[in-house]
Formats: structure tokens, C-alpha cells, sequence
């Protein structure tokens, strides 16, 4: 089975991963979970990307090739080298 992109994330400089359909919806989960915490973020330090099937972080742009190699197209249409949560649904 093709490794293939399920759902929109964002990697905190500490590690912690955010799951999401879209990455708006990471950014309010991270929002959340570090004002319980009372921990600052550093939004240049986080890394948005996307988790794959086989529970694998990745960037937007190997997300990118990970769709074109399993023959998936875009929703829409593919807007450069990177992966948009919005051309997963």
C-alpha cells in the first residue's frame, strides 16, 4: 500500500503534532492546548506539513510528491511543489 497524505498538521518546536482537517484547525487546537499549558508559542519555529497513513509527519512539499506518486490529484489543481490542505477535500 502507497504511503499517502490523510489530514493537514502542524509540528511544534517541542514535537508536540496537531492533527486537523485543515491547518486553521491546528492552529486553534495548538491555541488551546498551550494556553492550558501556559506555554508560549513560537510560530517560526513551527512546521506545517501533514500526516500520512502510516501516522508519518511530513512537509508540505513531501506531501506533495507523496500524492503525485500514489496517482492522486488535487481537488482543485496543485499550486506549485507544496500540498495544500484544501487539495486533499
Amino acid at each position: 500500500m502507497k504511503e499517502i497524505v490523510i489530514c493537514a498538521a502542524i509540528k511544534m518546536p517541542d514535537g508536540y503534532i496537531a492533527r486537523g482537517h485543515r491547518h486553521g484547525d491546528c492552529i486553534r487546537h495548538i491555541n488551546e492546548h498551550y494556553s492550558y499549558l501556559k506555554k508560549d508559542i513560537t510560530w517560526s519555529k513551527c512546521t506545517q506539513g501533514f500526516m500520512t497513513g502510516y501516522n508519518r509527519f511530513v512537509t508540505r512539499e513531501e506531501g506533495r510528491k507523496l500524492q503525485d506518486a500514489a496517482g492522486i490529484k488535487s481537488v482543485e489543481e496543485y499550486r506549485g511543489d507544496t500540498l495544500f490542505s484544501e487539495d486533499l477535500y
